[in-house]
C-alpha cells in the first residue's frame, strides 16, 4: 500500500509550519534563513490570513535589552499578572516568559529585517504603556500581513495557501508532519517533517461571536473567525500532547455599540475611559453579578473625559480596524466622543491568555517532534509574543533536528484522513456545518456559561455527546469550502468536550473559571495547573506545578 492510493499530493519537509499569521511567518522565515526547506501551510491567504488579517494597531513585547531572571521575575511580580490572571499561582512556564520578555526587542530588529515596518509616520518607534504599565508600540500594521508573505516567499518557504491541516502524524509517539485540505481544489496532502511547528492561533467558536449576536451563523470575532476554530489544539490534543487550564475562558465586556472605539484602543495611552451604571453611578471596583442582581446593568462607557489629542489617536489608529466606522457612526448619530458604549455583560466569549498546548522553556510540547508558537502555547497572549516565540522557535531549528529520528508514515493515519473527507462528501443527508456549529455554540453558551454548576455541565456534556453522535457523520460537504467547515466541526466538538470536562473536574472559583456550587478558592490547587491529554478517547485531567524559573538563564540575542 502506498501513500500515492489515499493522497492527492505528497511532501517532504524540514520543518512544517502550521499557520502563517504573526507567529507562524517568524517561524518559517528564520528556519529557512538557516538553509533548512520550510513548509507553511495556511486554510486562509497568508497575505491576509491569521487575526491581524487587515491589520492591527499595537504591537506588546517592546521590553528593554539586557534584563536577567531576576530583574523579570521583580517586574512580573510588581505587575501582578499572575495574581490578575489567575488568582493564586503562576500559570505557565516562566522561563519560557523570560525568554520572550529578553528577546522582545530582537524580534523587532528581526521584523524589520524581514521587511516588516514597525514604525510611525515619522519613521520612529513609538513606545506606550497601557494602565498597567505594560510596554508596547503603537504601530501602523495594515500592511504587515502582506509583507511577511513576501518576506516568506521570497526566502523560499513552499506557501500552500488556502490548506487546512488535518491531523498531525505520529510514530512512536513523535510528531513527523500532518495530514491536510486543500480548500479550493480538494486535493487531500500528506505532508511529512521531521519538525511540526503549531502556529494557529486560540479557540473562540465554541461561545457564540461578539455583537452583534441576533444572527446564529454571524462570524463578529475579535480576532479573524477562521483563525479560532481551535485547530492546533485540536489536532495537538488528538495526537497525545497535553494541553493546559481549558477551564479558564476569557469573560466577554466588549462594545455592543463599538463605533469608533475598539477594545485594543481603549487602554493603550494609559488614560482610562470611564465606566458608569446605567443610572451614572461609577462602575470601578463593583462586581458584575452584584451590579446585575442590584438591577444596575446595562453598564456603558464614555469618552468624554478623555483629551482631543487621544480621540485623535484613536481615528489615527483605525487605519488599521475599520476607517468606515466614522461614516456609519456619523450617519447613524453617533458622535464617539460624547455618547455612551454600552459594555456587554460579564460572559464568556473565548478560550485565550491562559489555555492552550503545554510547551517548555524551548516551545516544545509534550511530544517529540511539535512545537507551539504564539496563542497556540498555554500562557501566552496574541500578538505581544508571538513574533519573538516565532523566531526563537525558527532559530533553534538546526539543533532541534539533530535530536529528531526519521521515522516511516503510518499509513493507517494518511487512510484515516481519507475516510473523514469521504465521510463528509457522502453524508446521507444535506446538514448545513455551520448549523451543528451553531449547536456546539448554544450547548457552551447554555451549560457553561460564566457561572457554572455541577447539574448544567452534567446536561451540557449529554447533549454535546448526542449532538456529536447523531449529526457530525450527517454533516454534508458540497463543495471544499463546506469541506472545510465540516473538518473545522471535529476541532471544535473536541475544544468544547475538554473545556466542559476541564470545567467540571476544578471544583472550585478561581480567575476566569467560577462555580455557583464551589464559590470559594481551594488552597489545595495554588500553584497548580490542570493539564488535559486524551487517552483511550477520554479526557486525562492531572495537575501540575509550573516549571520554576531558571535563574542562570540569559537573553538569547
Amino acid at each position: 500500500m502506498t501513500i500515492e492510493k489515499f493522497a492527492d499530493k505528497v511532501i517532504e519537509t524540514d520543518v512544517l509550519v502550521i499557520g502563517g499569521g504573526i507567529a507562524g511567518c517568524p517561524v518559517a522565515y528564520k528556519a529557512a534563513e538557516h538553509g533548512l526547506s520550510v513548509t507553511l501551510l495556511d486554510k486562509s491567504n497568508v497575505a491576509r490570513s491569521g487575526s491581524s488579517a487587515v491589520g492591527i494597531d499595537h504591537y506588546g513585547g517592546a521590553y528593554e535589552r539586557g534584563m536577567s531572571p531576576q530583574e523579570f521575575w521583580d517586574e512580573w511580580n510588581r505587575l501582578g499578572y499572575d495574581k490578575a490572571w489567575y488568582f493564586g499561582g503562576p500559570f505557565s512556564d516562566h522561563s519560557r516568559l523570560y525568554r520572550l520578555y529578553a528577546n522582545g526587542m530582537w524580534a523587532i530588529e528581526e521584523l524589520e529585517k524581514m521587511g516588516v515596518n514597525m514604525r510611525w509616520y515619522d519613521g520612529k518607534l513609538r513606545y506606550i504603556k497601557s494602565v498597567r504599565d505594560y510596554p508596547f508600540l503603537r504601530i501602523q500594521w495594515y500592511r504587515c500581513k502582506p509583507e511577511m508573505a513576501a518576506a516568506v516567499k521570497k526566502i523560499g518557504v513552499n506557501v500552500l495557501h488556502r490548506t487546512m491541516a488535518m491531523d498531525l502524524l505520529t510514530k512512536d509517539g513523535q510528531c513527523i508532519g500532518a495530514t491536510a485540505y486543500n480548500g479550493r481544489t480538494g486535493e487531500y496532502v500528506v505532508i511529512k517533517a521531521k519538525a511540526t511547528v503549531m502556529a494557529t492561533a486560540a479557540c473562540s467558536r465554541i461561545y457564540n461571536p461578539e455583537t452583534p449576536v441576533s444572527w446564529t451563523y454571524k462570524f463578529r470575532y475579535h480576532w479573524c473567525p477562521a483563525s479560532v476554530s481551535g485547530d492546533g489544539w485540536a489536532m495537538a490534543y488528538r495526537a497525545g500532547a497535553e494541553l493546559a487550564n481549558m477551564e479558564m475562558t476569557e469573560r466577554g465586556y466588549r462594545y455592543r455599540d463599538d463605533l469608533c472605539l475598539s477594545q485594543g484602543n481603549r487602554n493603550n495611552e494609559g488614560i482610562s475611559a470611564n465606566q458608569f451604571t446605567w443610572n451614572g453611578e461609577p462602575m470601578w471596583g463593583r462586581d458584575r453579578k452584584d451590579l446585575e442582581d442590584t438591577a444596575k446593568t446595562p453598564i456603558y462607557v464614555a469618552l468624554d473625559n478623555l483629551p482631543e489629542d487621544f480621540h485623535k489617536r484613536i481615528e489615527l489608529a483605525y487605519v488599521d480596524e475599520r476607517m468606515i466606522s466614522f461614516p456609519i457612526a456619523e450617519k447613524r448619530g453617533f458622535n464617539p466622543r460624547t455618547h455612551w458604549y454600552e459594555q456587554m455583560d460579564d460572559r464568556p466569549f473565548q478560550l485565550h491568555v491562559m489555555p492552550g498546548i503545554t510547551a517548555d522553556k524551548d516551545f516544545k510540547a509534550t511530544i517529540p517532534g511539535l512545537y507551539a508558537a504564539g496563542d497556540c502555547i498555554a500562557g501566552q497572549h496574541d500578538v505581544a509574543n508571538a513574533a519573538t516565540s516565532g523566531f526563537l522557535i525558527g532559530d533553534q531549528m538546526p539543533e532541534a533536528l539533530k535530536d529528531l529520528a526519521d521515522k516511516q508514515i503510518n499509513m493507517d493515519q494518511v487512510e484515516a484522513g481519507r475516510e473523514r473527507l469521504t465521510m463528509h462528501s457522502n453524508a446521507p443527508q444535506d446538514t448545513p456545518p455551520m448549523e451543528v456549529e451553531a449547536a456546539i455554540r448554544y450547548i457552551c453558551e447554555r451549560y457553561i456559561g460564566t457561572f457554572r454548576q455541577e447539574g448544567k455541565l452534567y446536561e451540557g456534556m449529554r447533549r454535546l455527546a448526542s449532538l456529536k453522535r447523531e449529526f457530525l457523520s450527517q454533516v454534508h460537504a458540497s463543495n471544499p469550502h463546506y469541506m472545510v467547515r465540516a473538518l473545522e466541526l471535529h476541532n471544535l466538538f473536541n475544544m468544547a468536550e475538554v473545556h466542559m470536562s476541564a470545567c467540571f473536574e476544578r471544583k472550585e472559583s478561581r480567575g476566569f473559571h467560577r462555580r455557583v456550587d464551589f464559590p470559594e478558592q481551594d488552597p489545595k490547587y495554588d500553584d497548580l495547573n490542570t493539564h488535559h491529554q486524551l487517552v483511550d478517547g477520554k479526557t486525562k485531567i492531572s495537575w501540575k506545578k509550573p516549571a520554576p524559573l531558571d535563574m542562570t538563564l540569559k537573553e538569547d540575542r
